[in-house]
């Protein structure tokens, strides 16, 4: 069962109206991940895993659902009882970099959901100490290469075939007392000891 409102929430309007609630992931996020997947569209599905994947495995939700809340972190977006978008980072012990990626409702696109996402979730990695998030993208997926284009900031692409790796540099960025404030409150909410400002 998902559920939008907490306390505290991170609530959000789309260009469209729709009100949307966005939290860190949850191991009870299980059936509503598997749900969203459902709904996608065989190309948004090909997009985000490079291929077919018609349903998510067990081991898949999850390994996308429990996360450590540092070198691996989620954000989701929740509309009434339905998960609309996943964004997650996943990297390594000691390391400062991780790979991210995101997903959302065909519904929702062009709805500026996956750059309000992606937003939170570079504020969220910078909080968590990491220098740089890196995004595998198909070379032909031109509105994935542009939203990490829109995120304002530096980044470096390089080419491998059909794929195209985004390196978005996080360690110059200085988010605002705001935006750093909801990314620790998001940390805190995924159980992530936030050390103090």
């Amino acid at each position: 069962m998902v559920r939008g409102t907490d306390p505290a929430a991170d609530e959000v309007l789309l260009r469209n109206g729709t009100r949307l609630v966005v939290r860190p992931i949850r191991p009870a996020d299980a059936d509503a991940l598997v749900a969203l997947h459902a709904r996608l569209s065989a190309d948004t599905i090909y997009r985000r895993y490079f291929g077919l994947r018609p349903h998510l495995s067990p081991a898949d939700v999850d390994r996308f659902t429990r996360v450590d809340g540092r070198v691996r972190f989620a954000l989701v977006a929740v509309q009434e009882s339905d998960l609309v978008a996943v964004a997650r980072y996943e990297g390594r012990p000691g390391e400062c970099n991780a790979e991210l990626a995101v997903v959302v409702d065909d519904a929702l696109h062009h709805q500026g959901v996956g750059r309000l996402l992606l937003e939170r979730l570079a504020d969220v990695a910078h909080e968590a100490g990491l220098d740089t998030l890196a995004a595998d993208v198909l070379a032909g997926n031109a509105a994935m290469l542009g939203l990490l284009r829109t995120l304002g900031l530096p980044r470096r692409a390089e080419r491998d075939g059909d794929t195209v790796t985004v390196f978005v540099d996080l360690s110059g960025s200085e988010p605002s007392t705001a935006r750093r404030q909801r990314a620790r409150q998001h940390l805190a909410q995924a159980g992530s000891v936030v050390p103090p400002a």
